[in-house]
């Protein structure tokens, strides 16, 4: 397996690097040709729908004035958005405040398809930054989401999409932002990141369902090699037909990561595991085999990899799961426990894991939109309701989609996260109220050490986030709203710590069946390097067509 795996990295190197304009073409793509190709043949709803991230406040999918298409199917919400805001300290330091005007002018656009042979939703926004009584400069920001399921041959040949652009903090130790990213700092930079999934699914006879994947990922950071990164990863599983309480699966697979600012990494496996349902209700598995890789000393060493799952559902609305898994470079858990309540609901997770560095969930930043879809999921498990939902509480809540859920930063090699999360959501007839609490620890593997980034000054990166919104409806089209946040990263030395805290207070309400009206203030104080406070005050206009 380690020639096989050496060979995959030669065609990771040739990539050429992922620009704004080639991810938003292949999104926009895999968004529109395929509805031509649907609507030549009969075909079956599969697949995901989409995350995104945007102002509109209804989700494009379904809802909502305006738009092109009704029901099922295609459907394209144009809008555009105005924001004004006055800062007290533009320029983010104590020392040299800088009092600024700036307005955004957000033209964009959401397009969404859940049905036929494509789901997926895409979400695009060219934000048009011009600045008064200071003398910075005018920029144009783009933002991107998109996630997309195509059916190419019916119940065989997949093809899973995922395109992001947006600005992210570069370091965890570095100044950190909570706002639009209208207010840039020498931290911030621009990030595009691509992942194309094509699976091929089939049955061997009655014994087996079979699927060969491969998953390719690319990432790239604006004017940094740090966070530049490669991932191609090739499996073959075979889950056996079961036929009664006893079955079994098999993996193979192989994965090579390549850091623009860091070494080169492989891992391949060959895994076998049996699972046991002792009721409906309750089921036991474990699993065996032999793996390679060179995450711990940087040459291919061989071991034997070990697990154990189990998943309890005691009723619809409690689910307790829980896995494990030896590995020479560092064992791997996952641990998530949900429950439903009628008006509320909590979950708790907690997963040790390999880290690529590629997605928000794996060492890199998490927008709130992505925080808050996560955590709906429980009480809205088909993911186009849910985007209508998180939108929809997002807007009415007065907190931007694109804004910053943790200080994540940009990694130049393979780290082992440990992540914990808690999150409880409260709704009522007219209050609502959200509560999270998380913690993630990235470390080094082995005894390599990453030529640049934060795992490079420091062989752990700790970062700890506490949330808080509550919401009230003062009348049926406006509600009051407070947020509130605090951020810490801590690394090995004491001069690697920051802390930031937020305070959001707003009001929204409705223009008509077309526009919202969002009023508002927030107060942010950052310690650290560069640290500064800033007060600010903003109205947000967004009209949808």
């Amino acid at each position: 397996m380690s020639a096989a795996s050496k060979g995959i990295a030669s065609p990771l190197r040739s990539h050429s690097t992922v620009n704004p304009g080639s991810v938003i073409a292949a999104a926009v793509f895999l968004m529109t040709v395929p509805e031509f190709v649907a609507a030549q043949t009969e075909s079956t709803v599969v697949g995901s729908a989409a995350n995104g991230a945007g102002l509109s406040s209804t989700s494009a999918s379904g809802g909502g004035a305006g738009g092109f298409g009704a029901g099922a199917g295609l459907r394209v919400q144009p809008r555009i958005s105005l924001t004004q805001t006055w800062t007290d300290n533009l320029a983010l330091q104590d020392r040299a405040k800088d009092q600024a005007l700036f307005s955004i002018v957000a033209p964009g656009i959401s397009i969404s398809n859940n049905s036929g042979r494509l789901r997926g939703n895409l979400d695009y926004a060219l934000n048009g930054i011009v600045y008064a009584k200071t003398d910075r400069d005018s920029n144009v920001q783009h933002s991107l989401s998109a996630n997309a399921n195509l059916e190419l041959i019916d119940r065989y040949f997949f093809v899973d999409m995922r395109a992001s652009y947006s600005q992210q903090q570069a370091s965890a130790f570095g100044q950190q932002v909570s706002t639009e990213n209208a207010i840039r700092n020498p931290n911030s930079t621009d990030v595009a990141n691509l992942t194309i999934t094509p699976s091929l699914r089939g049955r061997l006879a009655d014994l087996a369902r079979v699927e060969a994947k491969v998953n390719a990922s690319f990432t790239d950071a604006k004017e940094s090699a740090i966070g530049d990164s490669r991932l191609l990863d090739l499996s073959l599983r075979a889950d056996g037909i079961a036929k009664g309480p006893l079955s079994w699966w098999s993996l193979i697979s192989a994965q090579q990561s390549h850091f623009k600012a860091g070494n080169d990494n492989f891992r391949s496996s060959a895994t076998g595991g049996l699972n046991y349902r002792l009721d409906v209700d309750f089921s036991l598995g474990a699993n065996a085999g032999l793996e390679r890789s060179d995450l711990k000393t940087g040459s291919g060493q061989s071991g034997p990899t070990a697990g154990l799952n189990a998943v309890w559902t005691p009723t619809p609305r409690t689910s307790v799961q829980g896995d494990y898994q030896h590995h020479d470079y560092g064992s791997s858990h996952s641990l998530s426990v949900s429950h439903r309540f009628q008006r509320s609901s909590i979950r708790y997770s907690d997963n040790t894991s390999v880290s690529q560095g590629l997605d928000s969930g794996a060492g890199g930043q998490m927008t709130i939109y992505e925080l808050y879809f996560f955590q709906f999921q429980s009480l809205y498990p088909d993911p186009v309701i849910r985007d209508a939902k998180v939108r929809q509480f997002l807007q009415e809540a007065g907190i931007s989609p694109n804004a910053a859920a943790n200080s994540g930063f940009l990694s130049s090699a393979p780290s082992l996260q440990r992540r914990q999360e808690l999150s409880l959501s409260w709704q009522g007839l007219r209050a609502s109220a959200t509560a999270m609490l998380n913690q993630s620890k990235n470390g080094r593997i082995g005894g390599q050490v990453p030529g640049q980034g934060d795992l490079a000054q420091s062989s752990t990166v700790l970062q700890r986030g506490a949330s808080a919104t509550f919401s009230y409806r003062l009348t049926p089209e406006s509600s009051a709203n407070l947020a509130l946040s605090e951020q810490q990263t801590r690394g090995d030395q004491a001069s690697l710590s920051t802390t930031l805290r937020t305070i959001n207070l707003s009001w929204t309400g409705r223009l008509g069946s077309k526009g919202s009206l969002n009023l508002g203030a927030r107060y942010s104080h950052f310690e650290g390097n560069l640290p500064y406070r800033e007060n600010a005050v903003f109205a947000t206009l967004v009209h949808q067509f």
